[in-house]
């Protein structure tokens, strides 16, 4: 009995019970459901696809990708990344947005990319496919390729116009109905520029560079193109001291942008010249009321206006490869920014960019 009751032992005591902790709140849930005045309110300050997408959350989508809600967001520049063998957008002051483009949206593959506002159009040459592309919702809308080659490329509602500038013929289709037609002018004209203003068609024709209204047959047994000229020949002084020449459009007036080779300063300088309509001529301007113009590879990508947020206004501004230039049409200077890419992804020489605005949608 001794043995046994030394070898039963007690058990030990139990551990002291933790001292109580002071509770800690749960974080509240964000509320699911924001008064319209207010969302409204938070979204016009809102100059972040981050922080828009991020609101749009919260909210359960109640935020639409829409104009007025989008219009605080400056341009972004789409650009290739060889590492998601795809696109990426790029804020020229921020960097690279988180939010990419998959190979479901754009390809890899060759391809030319032509800016439509918050669309892009992108020609998979190998393909024979056109891909109208929404870049901040992935929509897709797939047409064949145009009949000829082309160079320029642009969309007003469902209509599709593609047009290379050394030729007299216009190719154009609708989203609803992608059989392409082909329009040709009376030779020896060609059609250097094109953009649609207020639903009207414009056209920069040469020789001269001459500005015209096209009106394209809505017979779908007829191919007629019909050239209305609103003025004569630009004066000789400006055609010979300028190497490029395309039309825009801001606040909606018709305008004309030149670029102009300064030999003995070397540097490169832009006009503007607004299409006065009584007067039937152009007339240069040093201003925009405030607003600033985007160009893409010397074509008209879009305008922003006055007080936009981190954009300068009376100003132009457009890519080369490496760099991003701003030019002021006050005082004709030009600030330039080198677009940092991160490791891996394609050397800016081999880089087409277009610009890309989500205040367009």
């Amino acid at each position: 009995m001794a043995m046994a009751s030394r070898r039963r032992g007690r058990s030990p005591p139990p551990a002291a019970a933790p001292p109580p902790r002071d509770p800690v709140p749960a974080a509240p849930s964000p509320p699911s459901h924001f008064p319209p005045d207010l969302l409204r309110d938070v979204a016009s300050r809102v100059t972040s696809l981050h922080e828009f997408f991020a609101l749009r959350a919260v909210c359960r989508a109640a935020l639409p990708l829409a104009a007025p809600s989008l219009a605080p967001q400056p341009p972004l520049l789409l650009v290739p990344d060889t590492a998601a063998a795809s696109h990426a957008l790029l804020h020229v002051h921020r960097g690279f947005h988180r939010f990419r483009l998959t190979r479901t949206h754009l390809t890899g593959e060759t391809a030319d990319v032509h800016s439509l506002g918050c669309r892009v159009a992108v020609d998979l040459r190998e393909r024979c496919q056109l891909r109208i592309v929404h870049v901040l919702t992935g929509e897709r809308t797939r047409l064949p390729s145009p009949p000829s080659p082309f160079s320029g490329l642009l969309l007003s509602g469902d209509l599709v116009v593609a047009w290379d500038s050394n030729h007299p013929s216009l190719q154009h289709c609708s989203l609803g109905n992608p059989k392409w037609r082909v329009a040709s002018a009376i030779d020896p004209f060609r059609f250097h520029d094109l953009i649609f203003e207020s639903g009207t068609l414009y056209a920069l024709v040469t020789p001269g560079y001459r500005l015209a209204v096209v009106r394209l047959s809505d017979n779908s047994n007829s191919d007629e193109l019909e050239l209305e000229f609103l003025g004569g020949e630009l004066d000789a002084e400006t055609s010979r001291q300028n190497s490029v020449f395309c039309l825009a459009e801001c606040c909606s007036e018709l305008l004309l942008v030149t670029r102009s080779e300064e030999h003995h300063h070397r540097r490169q300088t832009f006009h503007v010249f607004r299409w006065r309509s009584g007067e039937q001529e152009w007339d240069r301007i040093a201003r925009l009321g405030g607003c600033a113009l985007f160009l893409a590879n010397y074509r008209f990508a879009g305008c922003l206006g006055p007080h936009h947020p981190e954009i300068r206004g009376d100003c132009i501004y457009y890519t080369i490869p490496g760099l991003l230039r701003v030019h002021s049409l006050v005082n004709e200077s030009i600030s330039e920014r080198i677009i940092n890419y991160p490791i891996g992804k394609v050397p800016m020489e081999f880089c087409q960019s277009v610009w890309v605005f989500p205040s367009m949608c």
